[in-house]
């Protein structure tokens, strides 16, 4: 079956039935829209260097344009030779012939050949047909213009380098219509190998996409996406083309920047000759739906690989990422080919090879698999202290007894090398080797714990927490040698106990002890067990308690032992010491004093003061005895409440300091239950900071709704203020200033009832004092609702 041919000049008769430029014949049958098409994409115009009255010579020297449209849907391809021809049947200058193909479904794969294949190809014709009709045309390429022709022409002049610019560029062309590609040459013919170049570098089914055309006078306009042009046109290769297209000037030797993808790079490595060996290697490997460079590369890769040719690391991963997925919908023979040779390679890495695992399992070739996993544990015991988060795991019974084979000879020869040491037994674990437990232990012993006590401040090897056999070569080698390097035992015990359990210790007693402390060291809420664990029914050793707590105990770490130490305990004179520790500093709580009252008043109900420093007793008994008097303070009156407080002030000024400072934040509240009479004389005489205290907490009261108690509170302190007024005014402002803040806000009724309170007052200026004061402070109306300054 041939090709519908289309003839296109001007001319005195055609189809068209006028003079002119119409189809001066065309195979019958051939569309309209077909028609169009040609004509449209194959208008013509020579270079300005031919002038208006040419030689043959120089007629037949102008560019020739070979275009081809890929098909559509609803289109054949079309394949058309322009050529010029000067004059036409009027002698008027500027007529040109096209020669096209219309190639239909079927008909556009040329028998394998490309379409720029056709260049010289003999069947083009120059001459109108006497008739208006066609006979169909089998076209045949011309032998000399095709692979090698386009091998020879990059290998010559330096073009090479050009060319991944030049196939990224195409490549964008065809599939995401980006900016058109332009090549300027000397000649369309040079135009012509640069686009065979390109096409029989391309996969196969992305050339026949390509739709370009060798030469056109306007190439800026071209809708192909490969255009070539020649000098003297329409075109200058100026900065502004190179950024408007992507163009190739290879009169000017110059070309536009971009992108370059690493398919187009190994192509153009590769070149024509073994790209198509390549891609006939690469077709059963393809789907036929690849849109573009991302989706070929790893199928070029592929074929590369099964031609033995060369390939770069990163090329190998890309296709070792595309292998698994594409093996399900290969042929098990071609995968278990393509496993085989990527074994084979010298770029091969271990992640490269845990994916083929992947992929021979899933041909269900057992022996594929094990040759697999023996070049996983080759690849894995090159360089076994750089261990990958995943481990090869053999399925086979020749892969299991590989890795076993391979790692016991390799801990054999591993004692003087630490890291490998410990890479090898993780390796041999992750991979769930069968070694038997008493070879663990040993390497354990043997090989892990001396690395350890070498260097008792590594980080403990995550290998321990998974490997109880090993664990317990470890213990073994760690207790023989307790003896001679106690240190670096009890370094790494202290690192081990995390991983260790109590199980496991309770065969090493001494080190079962050292283990137990090292951990409670480290986390402060286990320590109290560990004593108890360690002391039993005894009594606590010295070592122990330093062994829990290297330094003295904290205020709270008392208390809490206190609590839930078992009595017998205090048996001890080294707990009893911390315990003395503890009372004997200076330093007071600074926020909470509940364990100071919890540890005091342990000392005074266990009668423990005896056996304690004298300071330490006086202040237990200085702390319960205050706590006494505060909390019974409300059951006493008059003089005997005058005394007390006499008492506690003493206490405030010469007793010991933590008792001292926690009575003058409590001792106000006393102060605010005292007679006028001995609150003017003790006022003057307090510490500053117990009086602020009592300031603050005398205003706090009376800023409460006024019941008896506030009102008794309020006259006390009123006739204080008067009284005082004489005496120390500062001090009697500053109650004024707690009365104006809060009292001078009551409600009438309640000052009413506060100034009867005070009319009765043994001091004869109080009630025309307090009449004075309430004209003056306290507001009229809305005003005594606003807020006040703060005290």
């Amino acid at each position: 079956m041939g090709a519908p041919q289309m003839y296109y000049t001007s001319c005195e008769s055609g189809l068209a039935g006028y003079p002119g430029f119409q189809f001066n014949a065309a195979t019958p049958g051939v569309g309209d829209d077909v028609l169009r098409r040609v004509e449209q994409a194959t208008s013509y115009e020579p270079p300005r260097s031919l002038g208006y009255q040419p030689t043959s010579e120089q007629i037949a020297g102008c560019p020739v344009n070979l275009c081809y449209l890929p098909g559509t849907d609803d289109q054949p391809a079309v394949l058309a030779r322009t050529v010029f021809v000067g004059n036409d049947y009027s002698q008027r200058f500027g007529n040109y012939f096209v020669h096209a193909l219309s190639l239909p479904p079927g008909r556009e794969e040329l028998d394998g050949a490309l379409p720029i294949d056709f260049w010289s190809a003999g069947f083009w014709s120059a001459t109108q047909s006497p008739g208006t009709e066609l006979p169909e045309l089998r076209p045949t390429p011309a032998a000399v213009f095709g692979r090698a022709s386009a091998e020879a022409f990059l290998q010559d002049a330096g073009r090479l380098g050009w060319v991944p610019r030049l196939l990224t560029a195409v490549e964008r062309a065809i599939v995401a219509d980006e900016r058109s590609v332009i090549v300027l040459e000397s000649d369309s013919e040079k135009v012509a190998r640069w686009i065979s170049a390109v096409c029989h570098l391309l996969p196969p089914p992305m050339a026949r996409r390509l739709s370009f055309a060798t030469y056109s006078y306007r190439p800026g306009r071209g809708t192909e996406n490969l255009v070539g042009t020649v000098p003297e046109t329409d075109f200058t290769a100026d900065e502004s083309a190179l950024r408007s297209y992507f163009l190739l000037d290879a009169v000017g030797g110059q070309i536009s920047d971009g992108a370059v993808h690493p398919l187009a790079e190994m192509l153009a490595a590769l070149g024509p000759e073994d790209a198509q060996t390549v891609w006939s290697l690469a077709e059963p490997l393809a789907t036929g739906r690849e849109p573009d460079f991302a989706a070929w590369y790893p199928i070029a890769v592929a074929g590369a690989l099964r031609a033995d040719l060369p390939l770069e690391p990163d090329a190998l991963a890309t296709m070792l990422r595309w292998l698994p997925s594409a093996a399900e919908r290969l042929r098990p023979r071609l995968v278990a080919d393509l496993v085989e040779r990527c074994l084979d390679h010298d770029t091969l890495t271990l992640p490269h090879c845990l994916s083929l695992i992947g992929v021979a399992t899933g041909t269900g070739d057992e022996n594929l698999l094990a040759d697999t996993e023996v070049r996983a544990f080759d690849l894995l015991l090159d360089e076994p202290s750089v261990v990958p988060a995943r481990v090869p795991r053999p399925a086979t019974d020749r892969g299991i007894a590989y890795g076993v084979e391979q790692i016991t000879a390799a801990l054999s020869r591993a004692a003087d090398r630490p890291h490998d040491t410990l890479a090898l037994i993780a390796v041999a674990l992750d991979a769930r080797l069968p070694l038997r437990p008493a070879g663990l232990a040993g390497y354990g012993r043997d090989l892990v714990a001396p690395i350890l006590l070498d260097d008792p401040d590594q980080p403990i090897p995550d290998l321990l927490a998974k490997a109880p056999d090993v664990r317990r070569g470890v213990l073994d080698g760690l207790s023989a040698a307790l003896s001679g390097r106690e240190t670096a035992v009890l370094a790494v015990a202290s690192r081990l106990s995390d991983v260790v359990g109590d199980d496991e210790l309770a065969a090493y007693p001494d080190l079962s002890r050292m283990v137990l402390l090292a951990r409670a060291a480290r986390r402060p809420q286990d320590r109290l067990d560990t004593l108890i664990r360690l002391t039993g029914k005894g009594v606590p050793e010295r070592s122990v308690i330093t062994g829990l707590w290297p330094r003295e105990w904290t205020l709270d770490e008392a208390a809490e032992i206190v609590r839930g130490a078992p009595q017998h305990y205090w048996e001890s004179d080294h707990l009893l010491d911390r315990l003395d520790q503890v009372l004997a500093r200076d330093d007071e709580p600074r926020e909470a004093w509940g364990p100071y009252f919890v540890v005091t008043q342990f000392v005074e109900d266990r009668k423990l003061g005896p056996r304690l420093s004298p300071a330490s007793e006086d202040r237990a008994r200085g702390m319960v005895w205050s706590r006494q008097q505060i909390r019974s303070a409300d059951r006493v009156r008059g003089r005997q409440l005058d005394e007390r407080v006499h008492k506690l002030l003493g206490m405030v000024g010469h007793g010991e300091r933590p008792v001292a400072r926690w009575l003058t934040g409590q001792i106000h509240v006393l102060l605010l239950r005292l007679d006028p009479e001995h609150l003017v004389a003790l006022l003057p005489t307090v510490d500053p900071t117990i009086r602020r205290h009592y300031r603050e907490h005398l205003a706090a009261t009376l800023g409460k709704r006024p019941d008896d108690e506030v009102m008794a509170i309020a006259a006390r302190t009123f006739e204080t203020r008067t009284r005082l007024a004489r005496k120390d005014r500062a001090i009697a402002d500053e109650l004024d200033r707690a009365f104006a803040g809060t009292v001078a806000r009551w409600k009438t009724r309640d000052l009413d009832h506060l100034e009867k309170m005070l009319a009765g007052s043994s001091a004869k200026n109080v009630p025309a004092a307090f009449t004075k004061w309430r004209e003056a402070e306290v507001p009229r109306g809305i005003g005594r609702f606003l807020p006040r300054r703060r005290l």
